[in-house]
C-alpha cells in the first residue's frame, strides 16, 4: 500500500480553514497515519517523529476540547499527519537497512525478562537507540558503526538468555536423573542426555541465533533427561521394594487388557507380554486390513459409476480426472477428522481445496510486526504441523507468507518471504527433508482473506499458509 498522498491531507485542511467547528477528516486523517506508524513499529523505529506526531494530535484534541483557535488546530494535525507519514517510512528503512539487528532484539525481546540478564538487557537497549537515533537523523554510516557494537552486546546477551532457555531444563532434568542414580538403570538416554546438552551449549556459543535448532535440541534433551528420570525412578522403587514389581506389571496387564477388550480380542494372563502384544497387533492389522477392503469396494462402486457416466458423456479422460480429485478429497476428508484432534480451531484453521490441497493456516503463529523470528509459543504449533506433514506422506509442501496492507508493497513482500523462509528452514531441520519437499514462497499483501481497513481484518491477513500439496495425476494412469 502506497502512504497517503499529501494532496488528500492539504485539501482537506483547507476545506477546514473555512470551516468551524473542525470536521472530522483532518482528525481521522491524522490518526490514520499515527496507527499505520505505530503497526510499523515507529515509536521503537522512529521515536523522535513519532513522539512529534502523537505530541501534536494530544495538543490538538486538547485545543479543539477547550473550543480555540480553529486555525492552530489544523495546523497542528497537518503536522502531527506528516511526522507520522514520516515516521512510518523511516521505520520500514530501518528495518531494511539493519535487519540483522532488529531480529537480534527480537529474539531477546521474545525470550522473556525472566531469561535475559538485567545489565545486559538495559545495556544492549542503550545501545540499540543510540543506532535508532543516528537512522532517524540520517546518519546511515554512524548507525552501521554502532550497529556492529550493539550487535555485540546483543550476542552476549542472546547467549545468556538462550542457555537459560534451552539448556537449563536439560540440566535440571539430567541432574535429577543422577540423583536417582540413572547411570546405573538408565545409562544410555543419561549419556545421549548428556550429549545432547553439550551440543546446545556449542551451538548457542557459535549462533545464538539459531534459536530454531537450539529449541529442537533442547526438546529433545528434556524427552531423553526425563525418560533417564523415569527408568531410574523405577528401577530405584524395585530395588529398594522388590514385591512393586508385581503390582507394577499387574498394572501392566491392566493396560493390555483394556486394549484388547477395546478390540474385542480375549488375552490369556498365562500369555507372555511378548504374546499378547502380538495378538494385539494382528487384531489392529486384520481390522484395517477390513477397513481397507471396504475403502476399495467403495472406490470400485466410485470407479464403475464414474465409468458409465463418462461412457455416456464421452469425456472418459476430463471424468478420470474427477475421479482422481474425488478420491484426493475423500482421503484427505478422513485424515483432517485427525488432524483436529492436535490443533485449537483458534489457533490453527484447517482447509481443503477443490484440488484436493490441503491448508494448514497458522491464525496464532504472530510475528512481531516488521520480523520474521518465530516467536516461542510459535514451534508447538509448527511441530504439529509436522505431525500433519506426516500424516500426507508423499504430499509436497509449501509454505507461504501473507502480510496485511500497512507499509508499501516492497517492504511487505519481502517481509512475507522472510516469515515464509524462517517457517520453511524450521520444518526443513524437524524433519530432514530435502530437494523441493518444502518450498516457501511470500505473496506479500497480495492475497488478503479479510478487509484490511479494520484491525480484525489485518490480523487475519497477517500469517502463515502451509500448503500440502495433492499429488499430480500420473501420466497414462487414468
Amino acid at each position: 500500500m502506497q502512504l497517503r498522498p499529501y494532496l488528500t491531507v492539504l485539501l482537506s485542511l483547507s476545506f477546514l480553514a473555512f470551516s468551524s467547528p473542525v470536521q472530522a477528516a483532518p482528525m481521522d486523517d491524522a490518526k490514520s497515519a499515527i496507527g499505520e506508524a505505530e503497526a510499523l513499529r515507529a515509536a521503537e523505529f522512529a521515536p523522535e517523529h513519532y513522539n512529534a506526531a502523537t505530541g501534536k494530535l494530544a495538543e490538538a484534541e486538547s485545543l479543539l476540547n477547550a473550543r480555540k483557535d480553529t486555525s492552530e488546530v489544523v495546523r497542528l494535525l497537518h503536522e502531527a499527519t506528516l511526522d507520522a507519514l514520516q515516521a512510518a517510512e523511516l521505520s520500514q528503512q530501518f528495518t531494511s537497512n539493519f535487519p540483522e539487528l532488529v531480529e537480534s532484539r527480537d529474539r531477546l525481546s521474545l525470550a522473556g525478562d525472566e531469561y535475559v540478564r538485567g545489565d545486559l538487557g538495559e545495556r544492549s537497549e542503550k545501545e540499540f537507540a543510540g543506532v535508532v537515533a543516528s537512522a532517524e537523523e540520517g546518519n546511515i554510516s554512524t548507525a552501521h558503526r554502532k550497529e556492529k557494537i550493539a550487535l555485540g552486546t546483543f550476542h552476549a546477551a542472546q547467549v545468556v538468555a538462550a542457555r537459560e532457555q534451552f539448556v537449563r531444563p536439560i540440566s535440571k532434568a539430567v541432574a535429577e536423573a543422577r540423583r536417582n542414580k540413572a547411570r546405573d538403570y538408565s545409562p544410555k538416554a543419561m549419556n545421549e542426555a548428556i550429549q545432547t546438552q553439550s551440543m546446545v551449549e556449542k551451538l548457542i556459543k557459535e549462533n545464538p541465533n539459531a534459536q530454531s535448532e537450539a529449541y529442537s535440541l533442547s526438546q529433545k534433551g528434556q524427552y531423553l533427561g526425563n525418560h533417564a528420570i523415569r527408568v531410574s525412578g523405577l528401577g530405584m522403587k524395585f530395588s529398594s521394594n522388590p514385591s512393586s514389581v508385581e503390582s507394577w506389571v499387574d498394572a501392566s496387564d491392566a493396560r493390555m487388557t483394556t486394549l484388547a477388550n477395546t478390540l474385542g480380542l480375549k488375552l490369556d494372563r498365562s500369555q507372555s507380554p511378548d504374546v499378547q502384544l502380538a495378538l494385539l497387533k494382528q487384531a489392529i492389522e486384520e481390522m484395517q486390513a477390513e477397513h481397507k477392503a471396504q475403502i476399495a469396494d467403495a472406490d470400485k462402486q466410485v470407479r464403475e459409476l464414474g465409468d458409465k457416466l463418462a461412457k455416456y458423456e464421452g469425456e472418459l479422460s476430463d471424468m478420470a480426472e474427477v475421479r482422481r480429485k474425488l478420491q484426493l478429497k475423500r482421503e484427505a476428508e478422513a485424515k483432517i477428522k485427525q488432524l483436529t484432534k492436535l490443533f485449537d480451531p483458534e489457533a490453527v484453521e484447517i482447509l481443503l481445496t477443490p484440488d484436493a490441497d490441503v491448508i494448514l493456516r497458522m491464525k496464532k503463529l504472530n510475528f512481531l510486526s516488521g520480523s520474521a523470528v518465530i516467536p516461542p509459543a510459535g514451534y508447538p504449533l509448527l511441530d504439529n504441523a509436522i505431525k500433519s506433514i506426516e500424516l500426507f506422506a508423499g504430499r509436497k509442501v509449501r509454505v507461504e507468507g501473507h502480510t496485511d496492507f500497512i507499509g508499501n508493497n516492497d517492504y511487505n513482500q519481502k517481509l512475507s518471504e522472510r516469515r515464509a523462509k524462517a517457517v520453511e528452514e524450521y520444518l526443513k531441520l524437524q524433519m530432514s527433508a530435502e530437494g523441493d519437499v518444502i518450498t516457501a514462497i511470500g505473496h506479500g499483501e497480495e492475497k488478503p482473506i479479510a478487509n484490511n481497513e479494520t484491525a480484525a481484518g489485518r490480523t487475519k491477513n497477517r500469517r502463515i499458509d502451509i500448503v500440502l500439496i495433492a499429488p499430480p495425476a500420473v501420466p497414462g494412469n487414468d
